[in-house]
């Protein structure tokens, strides 16, 4: 029987044929997948062999994936920020610059801290249910225009034993809600410019919910109706954490000086602008 070592260079080599991201990676998670092991277990015996079950399991997760089909979509899964969370087409897969956010949480918040929270946008639930295991004494209200995000993030509240520490509501960003009484405001709300549409790879256009990607031609209208609901409605001393695009750092910066006591625009790990921080 073929080994794992020859089953990842065959697939490796037609995934880079196919041109999509990342081929090596990708066939070592969808092998790791249909084997049911830890990726590193996999490669760690890389001799092993293959059964004919698993090699036909892994063509057919393979040809998924040639046709662009993102990894975590195939295999139901993804990790933010060292949890497991389910994710499918409903919900945007959540990215390591997202992480950001958790991060300035963790290093400004004691872990005692309580605190109520509001994650707007919530998608997959990957802020609250992050926030709820980090952080025991947060009670979060997360908010999604979408029902069936709703549900995904249901499933990982579930998944994660947090369910009694998040109540999930359906709604378009702040209506019907008091955000005066949010310590703490989240908002990964969607922010690619209509204008970059045919930039995008074909894995994010074909697959990942355009109602999570696009917000007008700048990719600000969310923001702006996010800051004029805001406007006079929280609490002096309150935070607003937004995850943005790398070219929005300025006109945010503008957008909420006006409102609130301080902006500030944190950098990712690659120098681009990427998390706005407000303070009221």
């Amino acid at each position: 029987m073929p080994s794992r070592k020859s089953i990842l260079e065959h697939w490796e080599k037609l995934l880079l044929e196919s041109g999509v991201d990342s081929p090596r990676l990708s066939a070592q998670v969808l092998l790791a997948h249909v084997l049911g092991i830890s990726r590193l277990d996999m490669l760690l015996e890389s001799g092993a062999s293959v059964d004919e079950p698993c090699r036909l399991r892994m063509a057919e997760l393979c040809r998924r994936r040639m046709a662009g089909e993102p990894v975590a979509y195939i295999v139901g899964e993804r990790e933010f920020y060292g949890f497991a969370f389910h994710v499918g087409p409903e919900v945007l897969i959540p990215r390591p610059e997202t992480e950001l956010i958790i991060d300035h949480l963790l290093d400004s918040l004691g872990k005692d801290s309580c605190l109520k929270v509001l994650d707007v946008g919530t998608g997959s639930g990957a802020l609250a249910v992050s926030c709820a295991n980090l952080f025991p004494n947060f009670r979060i209200v997360a908010v999604d225009i979408s029902f069936d995000a709703l549900k995904v993030a249901r499933k990982n509240a579930r998944l994660h034993n947090v369910t009694d520490r998040i109540l999930l509501l359906q709604g378009d960003l702040l209506e019907s809600l008091r955000t005066d009484v949010f310590d703490v405001v989240l908002a990964n709300l969607p922010y690619v410019p209509l204008s970059t549409r045919e930039s995008l790879s074909r894995e994010v256009l074909c697959h990942e919910p355009e109602i999570a990607l696009f917000s007008g031609p700048d990719g600000l209208d969310c923001y702006r109706a996010l800051a004029l609901s805001l406007r006079g409605a929280m609490k002096p001393g309150a935070l607003l954490l937004c995850e943005i695009d790398h070219t929005h750092g300025q006109a945010m910066t503008e957008l909420f000086s006006g409102i609130a006591r301080d902006v500030r625009i944190v950098q990712d790990y690659a120098g681009l602008d990427r998390v706005a921080i407000v303070v009221f």
